[in-house]
Formats: C-alpha cells, sequence, structure tokens
C-alpha cells in the first residue's frame, strides 16, 4: 500500500463521527485493488482513460475557457468560449479523478506536476469575489446567478468543491480547499435565508457542501447544504416547480422518483449526506421511500437509471424499455453513490447488493475496453449502431467514470466497533483499525468470474473480532472454512459474520456457488414480456453478434430451465467467463418472410443453435452488430435440466 501523505487519506464522502451512520469506510490509502477484473479497470483508467481525458478537455476548449478566464490567453472570454457552458465541471472532474489515484501513487511527478498545474490555473481564474465560472466572464459577468435552474452555476461549483477535497486528502495542500471555501462563501452571500430562495437546477452541489463542511471542520457549510436540499419544492417555487427539476413537492413529500434521473439520485445523495451529519427521520423516510420505488419500478436489471430519452427522465413505473433505455452512465455513477451511502446509513445488504449490480453491469459498461471510448446511453438492446465514443458535446460521462473508478477502493470496506464489512469482493488487501485493535487482511480471487474467495489474516488484534463477507441476494449458499473446518458465522442482513479471535497466519476459504440465474421482469414490463435475461453472480449477461454466425441473436430464444455452462476465457476481451449453451432460432430464409400473418399460421420450425453470452459491461468492443440482454422464450421445446 502507499505511503500515507502529510494528512490522513479519507474516503471520497467520509461520515467520520457523524451520528447518522452505522458504518464508517475504511480510508483510501488503507485498502488496495490490485488483481482481478476491477484492478484491471483501475490500471486502464490510470495509465490511459486519464491522458485521453485531459486531452479531450485540452481539444474541446475546457482548459483554455479557465486560462482566458485567468488572464493567460489573449481574447474575449466571451467571444472565445468553446463548449457547453458548463464545460468547468469536466475540468473539475478530472482533477478529482486524477487526485484519487496520486493518493494510491504520490511518487507520479508527471501527474503531480498536472494537477498542480490545474490546481494554479483554477485559483488564478477564481473571481476576487470568489465566484469560479469561466463561462460567466467578461460581458456575460452580469448574468451570474440569473438562471440557476438550468446555468449550472451549482453543479460546476460542487465538482470544483468535491475535487478540492480529493486534493486536500491527497496531498495534505489547501491551496484548491481554499478556492473552493472562497466559492462557498460567495454563493452564501447571495443565496440563504434573508437573501435570495433558490437550490441547484442540477443538483451536486449538496453533497460537495458536506464533504467541504467535513474536511474543513466549519459547520457552516453543511448548514448550506440542508438549505439547498430543503429548497426544492418550496412555494413559491425557488426554481420553476416542474418535476423535471425535483421542484414539484418538498424532498420529505416526494412519493416516487421522478424528473431528471441523474439530478434526482444526486439530490437524494446529498440529502443523505445531510442526514448523516443531523439525523432527520422525516428525511429519511422520504430516501427509503424513494430507494423502494427506484428499486422495485424503475431500475434496470443492468442498475441502470433512466427510461426516456426525452430529458433523461425516469419515466413512469415499470417503463424499462431495451432497445431505447437511456440508463446514463452519469446516472448508474450516481446510483452507486446514493447506494453506497444508503448502507453507511443503515447498515442493510441491500444497498450493498445495489452497490454491486450498478457497477459491475451499467456503470462498468460505460467504459471501453481501450480507456479511450466511452458511453453516455447503455442500452440493454441494440441493432449494431450504438457505439462508444471519444467524446461527447456534453461531456460530463467519462470524467465521472473515471473519477468513481479512481476513488473505488475507498468504498470497499467499512467497520463498525470490532467489525470489519466487505462491500466489494475483489482482490486486495485492507488494514484497519478496530474497537479491540488493527486487523489486517489479504484478500485473493477472481471475484466475479468465479466465487472463490480466500482471506488470510496478516495481522489481528488480541481481543475477538468480527470479519462480515457479503451474502448476495442472487448467493446460493455460502460457506467458509478455517485449516479445512467448516466455520460457523453469524447471518446479519446481507452478511455472514464471522467472530473470533484471529491469529496472523488464519487463512479463511470459502465463497459462493454460481449457478447461472435465469431472470423474469414484473409482467408490466412489456420490453421484457415473454423473456429472461441471464445472469450469474453479480453479472448480467448478453448475447452478441461477434459470437454468433449461425444465427441473428434478435432472433435466438432459449429455455428458461436451459442447460448452461460457465466457460473461462482468459483470451477474451482481457479475460472474462462466458455463458454457453442451446438456443432455437428459426432458418435464415425467415428474415425475409411477411411483415404480417394470419394469427395462428406456424413461424418457420425453429432450429438449435449454439449460445454464447458475455458480460454485459463487456459489450460493444468488437465488431458492430446487434445485441440482446431479454432473450425470448423458446416455445414447444423441452430443456434439460439446470445445473
Amino acid at each position: 500500500m502507499p505511503a500515507s501523505p502529510s494528512t490522513p487519506f479519507r474516503a471520497p464522502a467520509d461520515p467520520r463521527g457523524a451520528p447518522g451512520v452505522h458504518r464508517i469506510p475504511v480510508p483510501l490509502g488503507m485498502s488496495s485493488v490490485d488483481g482481478g477484473p476491477l484492478a484491471s479497470v483501475r490500471r486502464r483508467t490510470r495509465e490511459v482513460t486519464l491522458e485521453t481525458i485531459y486531452l479531450r478537455c485540452e481539444e474541446c476548449g475546457a482548459l483554455d475557457n479557465l486560462r482566458r478566464a485567468a488572464g493567460l490567453l489573449p481574447g474575449d472570454p466571451v467571444a472565445e468560449f468553446r463548449g457547453e457552458f458548463f464545460a468547468d465541471s469536466d475540468v473539475h472532474k478530472w482533477l478529482e479523478a486524477a487526485c484519487w489515484h496520486l493518493a494510491e501513487e504520490p511518487d507520479d511527478p508527471a501527474l503531480r506536476a498536472r494537477i498542480d498545474a490545474t490546481v494554479e490555473l483554477l485559483a488564478a481564474a477564481q473571481q476576487p469575489d470568489g465566484y469560479l465560472n469561466s463561462f460567466f466572464m467578461g460581458e456575460r459577468a452580469a448574468e451570474r446567478w440569473q438562471n440557476i435552474t438550468d446555468r449550472h452555476e451549482m453543479y460546476c461549483g460542487g465538482h470544483l468543491l468535491q475535487a478540492a477535497v480529493a486534493h486536500l486528502r491527497a496531498t495534505g495542500e489547501r491551496t484548491l480547499t481554499d478556492v473552493a471555501v472562497r466559492f462557498a462563501d460567495h454563493v452564501w452571500t447571495v443565496f440563504g435565508p434573508g437573501r435570495r430562495p433558490g437550490a441547484d437546477g442540477h443538483p451536486g452541489y449538496e453533497t460537495a457542501l458536506v464533504e467541504l463542511s467535513r474536511a474543513t471542520g466549519e459547520r457552516r457549510f453543511l448548514e448550506q447544504a440542508r438549505w439547498f436540499v430543503e429548497q426544492h419544492g418550496r412555494t413559491p417555487a425557488a426554481i420553476g416547480g416542474r418535476e423535471y427539476h425535483l421542484d414539484h413537492a418538498p424532498l420529505t413529500e416526494q412519493p416516487e422518483v421522478t424528473g431528471h434521473a441523474v439530478r434526482a439520485l444526486y439530490l437524494y445523495t446529498g440529502a443523505a449526506d445531510v442526514v448523516a451529519e443531523e439525523p432527520d427521520a422525516g428525511l429519511m423516510a422520504a430516501l427509503e421511500r424513494l430507494w423502494r420505488n427506484f428499486a422495485d419500478r424503475k431500475r434496470y436489471v443492468t442498475g441502470g437509471a433512466g427510461a426516456r430519452h426525452d430529458y433523461e427522465a425516469f419515466g413512469a413505473e415499470w417503463e424499462l424499455g431495451d432497445e431505447r433505455a437511456y440508463a446514463e452512465s452519469c446516472a448508474s455513477v450516481a446510483h452507486f453513490q446514493f447506494a453506497w451511502r444508503m448502507f453507511l446509513l443503515t447498515g442493510r445488504g441491500e444497498f450493498r447488493d445495489a452497490m454491486e449490480q450498478v457497477l459491475w453491469n451499467g456503470l462498468l459498461s460505460g467504459l471501453g475496453d481501450n480507456g479511450e471510448d466511452f458511453f453516455y446511453v447503455n442500452p440493454l438492446a441494440d441493432n449494431g449502431r450504438h457505439r462508444r465514443s471519444p467524446w461527447f458535446g456534453t461531456a460530463c460521462c467519462p470524467p465521472n467514470l473515471a473519477r468513481l473508478v479512481g476513488s473505488l477502493p475507498a468504498y470497499t470496506y467499512a467497520t463498525s466497533g470490532d467489525t470489519l464489512w466487505t462491500l466489494l469482493l475483489t482482490e486486495g488487501t485492507v488494514r484497519t483499525e478496530l474497537a479491540g485493535g488493527a486487523l489486517e487482511l489479504r484478500i485473493s480471487t477472481r471475484y466475479p468470474l468465479d466465487g472463490e474467495v480466500v482471506v488470510e489474516v496478516l495481522r489481528a488484534p488480541e481481543e475477538p473480532c468480527g470479519v462480515a463477507l457479503p451474502i448476495p441476494d442472487w448467493a446460493d449458499g455460502a460457506s467458509w472454512s478455517l485449516d479445512g473446518a467448516d466455520l460457523p458465522f453469524e447471518e446479519a442482513d446481507g452478511f455472514a459474520v464471522l467472530h473470533r479471535r484471529w491469529q496472523a497466519g488464519d487463512k479463511l476459504t470459502g465463497g459462493y456457488r454460481m449457478p447461472v440465474r435465469p431472470l423474469a421482469a414484473h409482467p408490466r414490463v412489456r420490453a421484457a414480456h415473454g423473456r429472461i435475461a441471464l445472469t450469474r453472480g453479480p453479472l448480467v449477461f448478453c448475447l452478441e453478434q461477434a459470437d454468433h454466425e449461425a444465427a441473428d441473436v434478435r432472433d435466438i430464444a432459449v429455455t428458461a430451465d436451459g442447460d448452461w455452462t460457465a466457460d473461462p476465457r482468459p483470451d477474451l476481451l482481457g479475460g472474462t467467463v462466458t455463458l454457453r449453451g442451446t438456443g432455437w432460432a428459426p432458418p435464415a430464409e425467415a428474415a425475409d418472410g411477411p411483415l404480417y400473418r394470419p394469427a395462428g399460421e406456424p413461424w418457420p420450425e425453429a432450429r438449435p443453435v449454439d449460445v454464447t453470452a458475455v458480460p454485459y459491461y463487456l459489450w460493444a468492443n468488437r465488431e458492430p452488430g446487434p445485441m440482446q440482454v431479454w432473450l425470448p422464450l423458446a416455445d414447444g421445446v423441452e430443456a434439460a435440466p439446470s445445473r
């Protein structure tokens, strides 16, 4: 593990000492992800994606916008501005991602130099009154704070604050933190009790304020965060009163998740941070209610959020179309962050399961295996035209994915009292202080490609302590043994808690059976009616045309109780596991059949075809072709028993 900087590592959102939490995250520098699929993703992000995003910010003008605002380039800021009015946020998110990686690899002079230069640039661009947004410079300075509903000034500021906290925790230096404090103080001179009403039209500022309060010890930022959360749904309306902006009712009265999916999930995330610091039964009840509606009615099987391209919105209950799914990558990041905070608040395993579901499916799918291309939209079916792009006009997703991946070790473990809780199973090491002393573990696993896990105790406290390992909702049993003897455990809301006096050298072995688990959706989910999705462990699988020369994957049907075999493929897509089985498809000439035919007239008889399913998060990394997650059920075919 890396050496600690002058200030202790902390998690991206660190509620240490907060009265409302049941679990405390293990700090970033105290755990590692150094093997298996997650390590590969993080290494590629560190070596390729960070550089790619920085160069894109140069090419699209986001960095020059800030340089011109700082007086470092000639030209008029208004005439020369390039990109969207929220382009600053892409730089802020890149900087946050870079800082999390620097925290783990502090001896990287090139990365450190680029971070230092960006911090200096932001400090130089900040105005004397604390304002910082390169779009509203020069002649547009008079437009500041005139349209907080749509112009994203607080949203950009929120990502500035989060980058500042990451920089402080990675380096121990306050340069960017001081910039963030001046910005937040400026905002509070404009908005607040006795001043202007208002709320962030694109939430994100609220959670950043809470974290700035934690990083600086200044309670005033927490008070600001609560005030902005409570501004939603006020009368008269602070930002227009629309559901799209989550302004149609106070958050405590909203009955369902609605409006813009990313904005909503960011608002809930900020509210969860407020509850952590200032327990509030009414606000917590609202978060529980909104979570239930999302999880039970509006969440894709991949963990994606947002059914509609129009307004990037959730849509109605059960409205979970496949080919037209929006499921924005940023919404998956927000889902992960909201679920994590709800776990910290409650300790319930369902929130850990949600983190795993969205991470391994609808979130990592946003990253191409070359590290240079990205998905904005993550559909569950495609005709072969949807491919990752090197950048977007609205480029929020690439740096958002990078900052989440960069900070993943901090989401991997948590503690309470004398127990260490494992949230994301991955190869790596963790050390922490429990009530009875220091505990250090080494976890070896290829999860989620298989379910075998080895936990080696490197250091243990003198007193008994607990090691809690997840029992996911998909698990077909879990077992653990020590020195060949079965080790009993206590089940605690989605976890197996093994409590004993551990000794250095103890080796805990076990894991999970991972049968293929076909899933059916609620009958009201029309896109999945009469279809199933193939899952194994936390992974959702799909069919890609690249693996099926004999049939169009859009025509392949399967049986619910088919005989599927997990096939490790170290040679495929960087190393993965596929599912192999048999499906049924009409003859190729059937594709030229009539568009409509009389009801009851038989379709050409199906023929068996070999089927290979790949993890959804890896799709679209080979040649273009159709893709399907939800597979039609074959009629009248007698299937082999499942194993």
